[in-house]
């Protein structure tokens, strides 16, 4: 019985042992730290010469970004969609006027449509550009007060309207010749918002 490998398993044993031995010392000694941190830092390279790339592009196009800069600044300079205020006082003064021409042309009657509080709101979130609203409280028919809506928020300067409720009133007096008594007209509550030209808060 031979114990001893023969010669040549010998040589290929030790020949797949001198390789295991030469891959672990490339492993510890060599590439863990020579190769790996050349590497990494190959990759950092990389990396800023691509950020350099995309800033010289970004800068050969800095004409042309500053004329579209200017183009949106002109169009808000000269866009009516703003309040043309510049005060939130004097814009919510506004506002107020713009409801009561709205009231007088499109709510008829004076007794059944007619504006009963409005006050300036403050507060809120912030945002982009500065908003402006009042508190409205009314009483009105559903049908001359969708009219006074449409008026309100079809024009210009934009205009909106929201927080939107109605009550529906009790039965008041009885007008001669009638039996039953004359319902009045609805009690309606909303906010009534423009937005001055100046910048407001930027969001995070």
């Amino acid at each position: 019985m031979r114990l001893l490998p023969d010669k040549n398993n010998g040589r290929l044993l030790a020949v797949v042992l001198t390789l295991i031995v030469a891959l672990l010392v490339y492993l510890l000694g060599v590439h863990w730290w020579f190769v790996s941190p050349h590497l990494a830092l190959r990759g950092q390279m990389a990396d800023l010469r691509e950020q350099q790339q995309r800033f010289r592009e970004t800068s050969a196009q800095r004409a042309e970004i500053e004329k579209r800069l200017g183009e949106v600044r002109e169009f808000e300079q000269s866009s009516q969609a703003f309040l043309n205020q510049t005060d939130a006082n004097a814009a919510a003064a506004d506002l107020i006027q713009r409801l009561k021409q709205a009231v007088n042309d499109r709510g008829g009657d004076q007794n059944r449509c007619q504006v009963l509080t409005n006050q300036t709101l403050t507060g809120g979130k912030p945002e982009l550009y500065e908003r402006v609203t009042i508190q409205v409280r009314m009483r009105c028919d559903l049908e001359p007060f969708s009219a006074i809506v449409y008026q309100l928020e079809s024009g210009k300067p934009y205009l909106f309207v929201d927080q939107l409720m109605v009550y529906k009133q009790n039965y008041g007096y009885v007008p001669p010749g009638q039996k039953q008594p004359q319902q009045s007209a609805l009690d309606i509550r909303f906010n009534l918002s423009g937005y001055l030209r100046k910048r407001g808060a930027d969001k995070a």
